[in-house]
């Protein structure tokens, strides 16, 4: 339950890229309005919807972008008179999910800032992504890899297969279609409400995502085609779906975007396929139960010497993949992404140690009586329920950033902590253990800054053994607090701000952050 709850929280606690430097900076005096307006983050992305909103609260979009590298050059139209600028943007990372925030700074002199209508994220929305993955997963494993099947290691009922086959793809193409809505109206920051835009589908199919997408409708297609194919173009289309499945993965997500990309890309696509040719089983063997025991001893034998090679891919690419998205084994424990990991691999384990129970006790005997066939097919449908619930868990990484992006390029830690009366930006310079210097804003609920009377910060880490350490922050002018203190190990650490409002008033505020 944690975990979904984890999973539906805003997204502003799920970067995937990061904003690391601005010019003007958030929260900066100019004396003119800027000609260009410079955001570096720490990574190329692209920009999908970026305003600039005046004193007034008067919105106008900046379409004069110009990429170059890991920066975004905008060029915004003239604003007449001074006061507060706020540059309101949402870019797509290059793992195909989108970020969006806003900087501030003021012409001529500081003022009142800005109210902006932000919207709350739509639980709705995380659902329906959530969910479209799922079935997406489910007719990319069981439809294609069941075409695969059935061309290379069958026959089974072929009437049967080539329903379920046909089904499975047709229903994966049809959530396929709803993701990239939901791609889209994720990507501008839309309410569910606005699916019937035009402009939701467009900026679904756009970058890797639509990539993505592109490939993962041609597997289908083709495997649907290899249905009704004769044997040897069976064979070669249900390959081409095969090996589609594997390049559709690969072309988006948190792992296919990590470096090195020529191990990462290749570990993704082959950990897809693997997957695809298992899964893809399932449903086969249990239909291969019911045919005559010479034929299901056959298609069992065929099965048996090809799936160790299919196992050993998958546990070998997805070892390369977790250790390139963890980078450090505490991160198992101390972070979203991490704890999603163990519950995967406890499930996994499961389905592996059921898998062998399967080869090593019911195989042998399943030519000797029909106890072993109805033992073998409850154990496939033991083995689909804990692939649904692999599959569940996998979904929730669309809302988990991992660990290695969870820091920006420059190695300093932000984070932002509020409560009904106040929020406070927080920056740990740099974000890795040993002395830190953690700089801190403070403003108002509705961003004025906040003239405070004191500051002080605590960090503890329980998990490490180490106790609460206290330190009293000094201000160093328009809102801002500065102190040095020492996180002396890596890990999940716990921030905790008690600022003095007035002489009988105030307030505490913590969370938890990562230092590397």
């Amino acid at each position: 339950m944690l975990l979904l709850l984890t999973a539906f929280m805003p997204s502003a606690a799920f970067a995937h890229a990061s904003l690391i430097h601005s010019d003007p900076v958030d929260g900066a005096v100019v004396m003119r309005a800027p000609a260009t307006v410079t955001m570096t983050f720490n990574e190329p992305v692209a920009p999908l919807t970026i305003r600039i909103v005046d004193a007034s609260g008067t919105a106008t979009s900046i379409t004069d972008i110009r990429r170059d590298g890991a920066q975004l050059i905008l060029t915004p139209p003239v604003l007449a008179g001074e006061g507060a600028r706020v540059v309101s943007w949402r870019v797509m990372s290059a793992d195909g999910h989108p970020v969006g925030g806003s900087l501030t700074f003021w012409v001529g002199q500081r003022g009142d800032a800005v109210s902006l209508a932000v919207r709350s994220d739509d639980d709705a929305l995380r659902g329906g992504i959530w969910l479209t993955r799922i079935v997406v997963y489910l007719g990319l494993f069981v439809g294609v890899g069941g075409a695969f099947f059935a061309a290379w290691i069958g026959p089974t009922d072929a009437v049967a297969m080539r329903r379920i086959g046909v089904v499975a793809c047709a229903v994966g193409l049809i959530a396929l279609v709803f993701a990239l809505g939901l791609q889209g109206l994720d990507a501008l920051g839309l309410p569910l409400s606005s699916l019937r835009s035009g402009d939701a589908w467009i900026a679904g199919a756009r970058g890797s995502f639509g990539r993505s997408a592109g490939l993962a409708a041609a597997a289908l297609l083709l495997a649907m085609t290899s249905l009704r194919l004769s044997r040897q173009l069976r064979r070669a289309t249900a390959l081409c779906a095969l090996i589609g499945t594997g390049l559709a993965l690969a072309a988006t997500g948190h792992a296919a975007s990590a470096q090195p990309r020529y191990l990462t890309m290749p570990a993704v696509a082959l950990h897809g396929v693997a997957l695809a040719f298992w899964i893809g089983a399932l449903l086969p063997l249990a239909l291969a139960m019911c045919s005559p025991r010479a034929a299901a001893v056959g298609i069992l034998t065929r099965f048996s010497r090809a799936i160790p090679l299919a196992v050993a891919a998958l546990l070998a690419s997805g070892l390369l993949l977790a250790i390139v998205q963890l980078e450090r084994l505490n991160a198992l424990w101390s972070t979203d992404y991490g704890r999603v990991l163990t519950i995967k691999l406890a499930l996994v384990a499961a389905l592996l140690l059921l898998a062998l129970w399967n080869r090593l006790s019911l195989t042998p005997r399943i030519g000797h009586g029909g106890r072993a066939r109805r033992l073998m097919r409850r154990s496939i449908v033991a083995e689909l329920v804990l692939v649904i619930a692999i599959l569940g868990v996998v979904g929730l990484w669309r809302f988990t950033p991992p660990p290695r992006a969870l820091v920006a390029a420059n190695d300093d830690f932000f984070t932002h902590l509020h409560d009904e009366r106040a929020m406070a930006d927080v920056t740990l310079s740099p974000g890795h253990a040993g002395p830190i210097t953690i700089t801190i804003l403070l403003r108002t609920a509705d961003e004025r800054l906040l003239d405070a009377k004191g500051v002080s910060v605590m960090l503890a880490n329980p998990e490490a053994g180490i106790e609460p350490a206290t330190a009293e922050a000094r201000p160093s002018g328009m809102g801002q607090w500065q102190v040095s203190m020492a996180a002396p190990v890596a890990g999940r650490w716990t921030l905790r701000l008690d600022i003095l409002i007035s002489d009988f008033d105030s307030l505490g505020v913590e969370a938890p952050i990562l230092i590397k």
